[in-house]
């Protein structure tokens, strides 16, 4: 989405001179009053200081000395048991500060660091064998600010003290020469490891600044051999396979959670990409495995993962946590320096690892242990069982603005008379279980005048229009959503919003911009401003117009800091922001769906689109799973991109089958080519007329699978290109991605289609 908007000073995209002069005075402006601006203004009151850390590791009560409890020697040194519960014990080694969790089922050890015998097997030299044998792994920007290096604990002398705390140990690392500690406390909690570090659980005290830190980077590492596999958290789901070959063409696996912070120019080049949604990793060692949950600091976590080869010997996956971003700061229209954020945040991390035995090791059983974590920690509660299908997805573009020399031109590609006439037309011919949302609905249609959004738009039939098509569609059981994104401000002057007052500030001082697909320019809006000026009113806007249900675009896709001067958030602060409109909005009209799928926001929303069902094909990735479908179908409701518009018609709807997803479509009762001077100009096919049978063919094929809020409690693969998805009510859906048929034992799919059996059936 951004990507036009690192480049804008490249001429192509701009296309009207006027505009572009007044933001290019904007961006100068911001620019040189960010480098003259007061500092003191950079503080939050709510963020913890330098000071309260010094307070924090001052009154810790930590020894040296060896505890008197129970040992056992590993690799001929004394570890000790810091904690037992009834399946697992928690050992700790208190010289070098490596931690061990015990299976006492099986006696597999997990060890935070490979043992002494697996390291005689890895011809690793230099930091990188260094790194195999530290518990943290970090980057920092020298004193000088001159590099950034990379470190750990083995290469710089490492003072480590030990304190026992409920249900485990609490471990104090002390780099003396850097002037780095590090506090992280380890607990054994329903026999699963959590390590945290709290708020204040960081403390630099001298001249080098910490940049990124790897908390247990080689937490049941494995060397090849076996046939074991990484867990990415690639679109739905990615396995990177132990010994893989070809390892000069890739790079390790490093993606930030939740996407990039567009308000941090990147100082590398990015690629658009889908987003990492959800904060999981795991790894299957051939004998067991884990699957490891980012509890706290999410937002400013990267997910690792590295086949043996690459680095190490070993196969590897991990949390990073960035505490300091590089990015270019502007020093004129045509150049710019690299700077790194100046102030370390106080936030908590943690990161809980499940283990799995052998059977329920696989992707399947990660994905289980994962929606188990979700229902039990995150409290979401699993939807009706019996319910057997879910509402078929509806959504009509109503209107679009058209960019002329003469002003904005309004095209209307549906009006509202005409979704009802498109509705009662489904009805008769049986496509009675559906959802209809509106698109560009509001006053000039989309992007129009946001975040002003009244009066309605006659063009399209008004205020009583619209309200008349609420409540005649509810007569017949129909939910009307109108799309909104509450995020967004179109670049207009009597909107009501002022980009300095309202708009996201990036770290260079510059509003937070981008540029639709009519190269508009979009601000994006402050969520705190959000909160205070704009939604309660459009909350009882919409109200008034009997509306029940909104659809929040980009709520589940996109993730920013704020550094407006004012009121400075974090992304982490920015995730409870969402959370809170969400919240807001669900609370006051009963129902809310969003794009994307941002784990965060599962128990806060009715439905997800745009739903991530398609990983990034990184050469590193051998092959995409269900993960994530696997560990929220039955938690919430979700759909992937509009059908009309795959890419891949019949593969994409067969994957949508195979992985439980709801379809949906973006529909026009006139030719998309009306607005292809608009924002959606890359609509290429929406016209009612024309879709109208793939529309209740897909409409049969979700009744059939009769599974809409069952949980799924396998996936196969049964042969090259064929699989099946089996759910707990005894439904199994089977797909044929070949171009020939398929015999199963009692049962045939045909090319390219897909087959539903009932319980026991086949």
């Amino acid at each position: 989405m951004f990507d036009k908007a690192k480049k804008i000073f490249d001429r192509k995209y701009w296309k009207k001179g006027v505009a572009a002069a007044v933001i290019l005075i904007l961006i100068v402006v911001g620019t040189v009053w960010w480098m003259n601006r007061p500092q003191s203004v950079n503080v939050n009151s709510d963020i913890q200081s330098k000071a309260d850390a010094a307070a924090f590791f001052s009154g810790l009560d930590v020894t040296a000395d060896l505890p008197k409890g129970e040992s056992r020697n590993f690799d001929g040194v004394p570890w000790f048991k810091a904690y037992e519960q009834k399946k697992t014990a928690l050992w700790f080694d208190p010289k070098s500060g490596q931690v061990a969790v015990e299976d006492k089922s099986n006696g597999k050890i997990w060890r935070s660091n490979p043992d002494s015998a697996a390291l005689a097997k890895d011809t690793t030299k230099g930091l990188w064998r260094s790194h195999l044998e530290s518990p943290l792994v970090l980057s920092y920007f020298n004193a000088e600010r001159t590099l950034i290096k990379d470190t750990n604990l083995k290469e710089f002398p490492t003072t480590v003290k030990w304190q026992s705390i409920d249900e485990g140990v609490a471990l104090m690392y002390v780099v003396e020469e850097l002037g780095f500690q590090f506090y992280v406390e380890y607990r054994l909690e329903d026999d699963q490891l959590v390590a945290r570090i709290p708020e204040l659980g960081i403390l630099e005290t001298k001249e080098s600044l910490l940049m990124e830190l790897h908390l247990l980077p080689f937490m049941g590492a494995s060397l090849n051999g076996t046939e074991g596999y990484l867990l990415v958290p690639d679109g739905p789901g990615g396995l990177i396979r132990f010994n893989k070959a070809d390892l000069d063409l890739i790079n390790a696996y490093n993606y930030p959670v939740y996407g990039y912070d567009w308000s941090i120019p990147a100082s590398t080049p990015s690629t658009r990409r889908t987003s990492v949604s959800y904060p999981v990793f795991g790894l299957n060692s051939g004998q067991g495995g884990y699957v490891a949950v980012i509890e706290e600091g999410a937002a400013r976590a990267n997910i690792i993962a590295t086949p043996a080869g690459i680095s190490t010997q070993f196969n590897e996956t991990h949390a990073k946590f960035v505490y300091r971003r590089m990015y270019n700061q502007p020093t004129g229209l045509t150049s710019s320096i690299l700077s790194y954020e100046k102030t370390k945040p106080y936030e908590a991390v943690s990161v809980r690892y499940i283990f799995l035995d052998q059977m329920d090791a696989d992707y399947v059983g990660m994905a289980q242990a994962y929606r188990d974590y979700l229902m039990s920690h995150r409290k979401i509660e699993r939807l009706n069982p019996n319910v057997k299908q879910s509402p078929l997805q509806l959504q009509f573009i109503i209107g679009a603005g058209e960019a002329n020399p003469l002003g904005e031109k309004l095209r209307i590609a549906t009006s509202f008379k005409q979704v009802e006439e498109i509705v009662r037309s489904l009805a008769s011919q049986g496509v009675t279980n559906v959802e209809v949302g509106l698109a560009g609905w509001q006053s000039g249609g989309d992007p129009g005048n946001l975040p002003k959004r009244f009066p309605m738009e006659e063009k399209a039939g008004g205020e009583e229009g619209l309200r008349n098509l609420i409540a005649d569609l509810r007569e017949q059981g129909i939910q009307v959503n109108l799309n909104d994104r509450l995020d967004s401000a179109s670049n207009s002057r009597n909107n009501g919003f002022s980009p300095d007052e309202d708009g996201i500030q990036s770290i260079v001082g510059t509003p937070l911009i981008y540029s639709n697909a009519a190269d508009e320019i979009i601000y994006k809006i402050s969520p705190v401003r959000n909160v205070q000026k704009y939604l309660p009113d459009l909350i009882e806007n919409w109200k008034g117009l009997g509306v029940e249900s909104v659809n929040l675009v980009n709520m589940g896709t996109d993730l920013n800091s704020d550094f407006h001067p004012k009121r400075k958030i974090s992304r982490e602060q920015s995730l409870s922001y969402s959370l809170q409109m969400t919240d807001t909005v669900r609370q006051a009209l009963g129902n809310v769906k969003v794009s994307g799928g941002f784990d965060y926001l599962l128990g806060h929303v009715d439905h997800m689109f745009d739903f991530p069902l398609e990983y990034n094909y990184d050469l590193i990735v051998d092959e995409q799973v269900p993960f994530y479908p696997i560990a929220v179908h039955g938690l919430v409701p979700y759909s992937s991109g509009p059908a009309n518009l795959r890419e891949d018609q019949a593969v994409q709807f067969l994957r949508d089958i195979e992985y439980g997803a709801v379809p949906r479509f973006t529909l026009t009762s006139e030719d998309p080519r009306l607005l292809k001077r608009t924002s959606y100009e890359n609509l290429f096919s929406s016209q009612y007329e024309v879709l109208e049978q793939r529309i209740v063919a897909e409409y049969e094929a979700l009744s059939k699978t009769g599974a809409r809020n069952s949980f799924i409690t396998g996936h196969d693969k049964l042969a090259e290109g064929v699989f099946e998805t089996t759910y707990e009510n005894g439904r199994k859906v089977r797909v044929n991605y070949n171009e020939v048929p398929y015999r199963g034992e009692g049962f045939t799919i045909e090319p390219m289609f897909y087959q539903v059996a009932g319980e026991g059936g086949r």
